[in-house]
């Protein structure tokens, strides 16, 4: 599937132009060669909780990602959303989890533009719509990740765009790679990211501005690899599960290793070490056992109590 403009215009609307949620979203990019831009580092995850592959474009994107499905508010997360240039429903507005509520619409992006005085910055393009004859359309622009989360309040929506440094919402472009993250200074650069902020502003949703610096490198490390147990088929009866997470609990803070600690749980609940890691990466994963996870977590060191909750220290990317 090709990258020219007209190309994407449809691929965007063929994609989004019906809201759809959990396993039926289809980002408007996919981390593909052919649909991701030539600078980006591309990756998926597929997700347990969603039912489908998350698409992510960056490495700062794919951190971000972790650390947003690993909080237990979350419920849904749409990457790569259109931002739509017309008036819209809400995200919320006609899902599952908005069923009987009302959201503030969108405006849309050509409206915000325009407020700022600035809609001959918006992207547009040059589309035959038949007959011969090419009209100009607004190009939509494509967020990063838009955060679904429920509190004792409700659903509600956060959006997040995400880059390297705070120095880079001033710059153009990708931040993948060194070269791209050289480029000049462009005070420019800033009112797309306004436009996007006053659009879901005007919605009641916030955005954040997350940098990937900001991320504890230890704490997405640990993320990273507790992800990849976290959708493993598990053997363990529940009465066996409850029980690993109860003799591990016991023995946290333990001076011994923690492969010693699996192997001694495994043996009293009659299942094997690597089941007993399943259990083990999934329930940290899930947050019913608490470990520190500000520091490697290593088989080769002692499982210790979580000394910091993540989601208190990034509390505010995740707030109304």
């Amino acid at each position: 599937m090709g990258n020219k403009p007209g190309e994407r215009l449809k691929r965007y609307y063929d994609r989004q132009g019906v809201p759809a949620w959990g396993r039926d979203y289809r980002p408007a990019i996919r981390a593909t060669p052919q649909e991701a831009p030539r600078v980006s580092r591309p990756t998926t995850l597929y997700s347990a909780l969603l039912g489908r592959d998350v698409h992510l474009l960056s490495q700062p994107e794919a951190k971000a990602a972790y650390l947003a499905l690993h909080n237990p508010a979350l419920f849904d997360l749409h990457e790569q959303r259109m931002l739509s240039p017309a008036p819209a429903p809400h995200p919320l507005q006609g899902s599952p989890a908005g069923a009987g509520l009302r959201f503030d619409p969108l405006p849309g992006t050509v409206a915000v533009a325009e407020s700022f005085g600035a809609i001959k910055r918006h992207p547009k393009v040059y589309y035959d719509f038949g007959g011969g004859e090419c009209e100009w359309v607004p190009l939509p622009y494509i967020g990063d990740l838009l955060l679904f989360l429920r509190d004792d309040q409700g659903p509600y929506c956060v959006n997040w765009n995400i880059k390297l440094t705070e120095a880079d919402y001033l710059r153009r472009g990708p931040t993948a790679l060194g070269r791209v993250r050289r480029r000049p200074l462009d005070p420019g650069a800033e009112l797309r990211h306004l436009i996007e902020e006053k659009y879901y502003a005007a919605a009641s949703i916030r955005t954040v501005r997350v940098t990937a610096s900001q991320l504890d490198a230890d704490l997405i490390s640990n993320l990273r690899d507790l992800y990849g147990w976290h959708s493993r088929e598990m053997i363990a009866s529940e009465t066996q599960r409850h029980a690993v997470i109860e003799m591990m609990r016991e023995r946290l803070d333990d001076e011994r290793p923690a492969y010693l600690l699996v192997k001694e749980t495994a043996k009293a609940t009659s299942l094997s070490d690597y089941d007993v890691h399943v259990v083990l990466y999934q329930a940290i994963w899930r947050r019913e056992l608490r470990i520190d996870l500000f520091s490697p977590l290593l088989m080769t060191k002692r499982l210790s109590s979580e000394r910091e909750d993540p989601f208190e220290r990034y509390a505010s990317w995740f707030e109304r």
